[in-house]
């Protein structure tokens, strides 16, 4: 027997097992560690704990604050106006323009710098754009030659008051212009001024000047005696015509359905030819101009604001209030100063009666009441808000 054959018979000693020491140690650590977890609860009230090397994660920490509620937009105060001062913020026409020249040059007499200056030294005449196929607005007598209607009379009032009442004529420069041209005329800088049945609109107040408003017309529906229709409704799916590029034409445009068919034509004198072929059932227009179209055809009548209905009514949508349009020119001096001069004209006229003449020879035969001019007493502008 072998030395190493001793040792291998030789009996051993039971080894400690060291994975039961272990396994004890880990017992009471895992007691330690669950009395420290408990009592760091406690402590911080369920909030959380950790250690810089185990830190705890994301979604086990406090929740982030949440996020205010967004406030609630601070209503306009009635009456308040866009800042382009076009309209005001519930949609409403801003009327007033420039507060009218006071005291008035005297013809012949124009401020030096001014724009009445220009045109009556530099030029010699007024150039105005005006419809001639319109009336009682504005219509050429074949008789005399002479441009005569309510528009007509307003135009000659402020070359009048540029130059003098002697010979105005002389001192004027009519241009026919059609309701879809008027703005592009103004722009290309070939008048001074539209007096156009041209009403005066939230848009059309960023494109050009306005006057105040020197009258204050209303939409109105023409039909044949004989058809039958009372109000819009009874013309739903039906053509209906107007001047293209008016008002009237949005208007119509913009009625709830059921709703006529637009129809437009280049000039409102062709919507009553249309109607007299049959081939439109209505025309939507102003109410000057349609009194127009009704004298020339007996056998048609203007219905009043009620065939709109209230609903369409509301708000003033059947407002059609006249103004002197004039360009914008980037001589924002000067083009205030003109604007201011023209409300002048249009105050003056309406104080003195001229106005009033105006009126009673060519828009009341047709619309068949007294009229009044836009301005409530000898203080204050034409057409004001």
């Amino acid at each position: 027997m072998t030395s190493r054959d001793a040792l291998a018979r030789r009996p051993r000693r039971p080894r400690r097992s060291h994975r039961s020491h272990r396994s004890g140690h880990s017992r009471r650590s895992g007691r330690l560690v669950a009395v420290g977890l408990a009592c760091c609860l406690a402590l911080l009230g369920g909030a959380g704990c950790s250690t810089a090397r185990s830190p705890l994660p994301i979604e086990a920490g406090p929740l982030p604050p949440s996020p205010a509620p967004p406030a609630e937009p601070t209503p306009a105060p009635a009456g308040a106006v866009n800042p382009d001062g076009t309209c005001r913020q519930d949609g409403r026409l801003v009327r007033s323009t420039q507060p009218p020249l006071n005291p008035m040059p005297a013809p012949g007499h124009m401020p030096v710098g001014s724009r009445m200056r220009l045109i009556a030294e530099d030029r010699g005449y007024l150039r105005v754009g005006i419809v001639t196929d319109a009336p009682p607005a504005g219509l050429m007598n074949w008789r005399t030659l002479r441009l005569e209607g309510f528009d007509v009379g307003i135009a000659r009032a402020v070359a009048a008051a540029i130059f003098g009442p002697d010979g105005v004529d002389d001192h004027i420069q009519f241009r026919a212009v059609t309701t879809s041209e008027r703005e592009d005329l103004l722009r290309s800088n070939m008048v001074d001024m539209l007096v156009a049945t041209m009403t005066i609109t939230c848009e059309r107040k960023r494109q050009v000047r306005f006057s105040s408003v020197y009258y204050e017309s209303t939409l109105r529906l023409l039909v044949r005696q004989d058809a039958g229709f009372t109000d819009i409704a009874d013309l739903a799916g039906r053509p209906v015509c107007t001047s293209a590029g008016s008002t009237a034409s949005e208007k119509l445009a913009r009625l709830p359905v059921p709703a006529p068919r637009p129809v437009t034509r280049s000039r409102i004198a062709d919507c009553l030819v249309a109607l007299q072929h049959g081939d439109v059932d209505a025309i939507v227009g102003d109410d000057v101009l349609l009194a127009g179209l009704a004298a020339q055809d007996p056998y048609t009548t203007v219905l009043g604001p009620q065939a709109f209905g209230a609903a369409f009514a509301a708000g003033g949508r059947l407002d059609e209030p006249y103004g002197i349009a004039m360009p914008i020119t980037g001589d924002t001096a000067g083009d205030d100063g003109f604007v201011a001069f023209v409300n002048g004209v249009l105050r003056q006229i309406m104080l003195d009666g001229t106005w009033s003449r105006l009126y009673d020879e060519w828009l009341r035969p047709g619309l068949r009441v007294p009229g009044r001019p836009p301005l409530a007493d000898a203080g204050t502008e034409p057409g004001g808000s």
